[in-house]
């Protein structure tokens, strides 16, 4: 995460994060499709804010320049993954915290990231798409939408705290997938 925002990531470190992002949403937009009629009785309903096709486009204009040899996904990201597929139904109210630390996490500084990528490797929208949600307005009123989705949510105290406990897990596991992908310290 250093590198990326001091803006001296290497291609291939930047196409593993992207890999590592692609296992991740794969089983994150899976999950929320599949659990969708849970979250609605929970009474969540989330914006389709799918983002596997834009990682997919990015990973297409970021290998077909080269120099990406030997990338691939963190462990830790193959391992949040599979965490997030094995959220049953007992569990689906832990997919919030997932879509919570995501989706808000890409609405906010992936703007950012986006933007220094775009100056590191003299990109225009392609490399970059999977920050893409609009204009500014428009990614300012996905991000009320997703608060105020995950804001409607019916939960007792106990849920509540499972999912504040998943947001953690969540927030460490994605240090864990920078640790992995810098094979050093996280930020």
């Amino acid at each position: 995460m250093r590198e990326l925002l001091n803006g001296s990531i290497e291609r291939r470190a930047y196409v593993a994060l992207l890999l590592s992002l692609r296992a991740i949403y794969l089983e994150l937009e899976r999950s929320l499709q599949q659990r969708t009629p849970d979250l609605l009785a929970l009474g969540v309903d989330l914006p389709d804010l799918r983002r596997v096709a834009a990682l997919e486009a990015d990973l297409a204009a970021w290998t077909s320049a080269g120099g990406v040899e030997g990338a691939s996904p963190a462990p830790a990201a193959l391992a949040y993954a599979e965490r997030i597929g094995g959220l049953g139904v007992s569990g689906v109210h832990r997919l919030l915290a997932h879509a919570y630390v995501r989706y808000l996490g890409d609405l906010h500084g992936g703007q950012v990231l986006s933007r220094l990528l775009r100056e590191r490797f003299a990109l225009g929208p392609e490399g970059t798409r999977f920050y893409e949600f609009g204009d500014a307005e428009r990614v300012l009123a996905w991000r009320h939408t997703i608060r105020e989705a995950l804001g409607a949510a019916r939960l007792d105290q106990r849920r509540c705290d499972e999912v504040v406990a998943e947001a953690l897990w969540a927030f460490d596991a994605h240090c864990t997938i920078f640790e992995q992908l810098g094979g050093g310290a996280a930020p």
